[in-house]
């Protein structure tokens, strides 16, 4: 008699019960996956204009004859943004060393060193600095003739009246481990996307 009653309380879920969690998956899904994609729409199109701007700031250079710079900003409290300067006529690059004796001297002497260059946003190319999209970063950016990989701080990328521009690897990150490298061609000041980090070295086979 008592087996029989067991027997009788073992069931299976009843079909009201079966769509009513088919239900709920279902408004998981439709609430999650097009967010999802959102997401990652969003950081694809920041990409796509961040890699045609340094197209934009080359032909600025060459048509007006100035030295512009693309500058990046990478901090995780201020932000992850980049603007675009410039300044008449050609301004030649520091060099690593340069730099490095720049960051020696006091605040004062350096600010002073640095108004011997003059560089102004530029709005012909962009009219303010831009944020990327929330999930979307800079990580790092490698520089050739620099043995330094910038992880931080702010980063300029020159580019010449001559048509020439420094060459950089530029890579950013987004949210779900997504990754992308973009390449800043120094003949043509094109940029080339790669959907995966890939560093200088890697790109020249060496």
């Amino acid at each position: 008699m008592r087996s029989r009653c067991l027997k009788s309380d073992r069931h299976g879920f009843t079909l009201v019960e079966v769509m009513i969690v088919i239900a709920i998956i279902g408004g998981v899904l439709a609430i999650g996956v097009p967010k999802m994609f959102s997401t990652s729409s969003a950081m694809r199109a920041a990409i796509r204009k961040f890699a045609v701007l340094t197209r934009d700031i080359r032909s600025n250079s060459r048509l007006y004859q100035v030295t512009s710079r693309l500058t990046i900003q990478i901090d995780k409290d201020k932000g992850y943004t980049y603007s675009v300067e410039s300044s008449p006529g050609i301004v030649l690059m520091r060099s690593e060393l340069q730099e490095k004796e720049l960051e020696r001297l006091t605040e004062k002497q350096a600010e002073e060193s640095k108004k011997k260059v003059a560089f102004a946003a530029d709005a012909r190319v962009l009219k303010k600095p831009v944020t990327l999209p929330k999930g979307l970063k800079f990580e790092s950016v490698e520089k050739t003739g620099r043995d330094e990989v910038y992880t931080s701080g702010v980063v300029h990328l020159n580019f010449y009246p001559n048509g020439l521009s420094e060459e950089a690897a530029i890579h950013m990150t987004g949210d779900g481990g997504l990754n992308w490298t973009i390449v800043i061609n120094p003949l043509t000041g094109r940029a080339d996307v790669y959907e995966k980090k890939v560093t200088l070295k890697e790109l020249r086979g060496t």
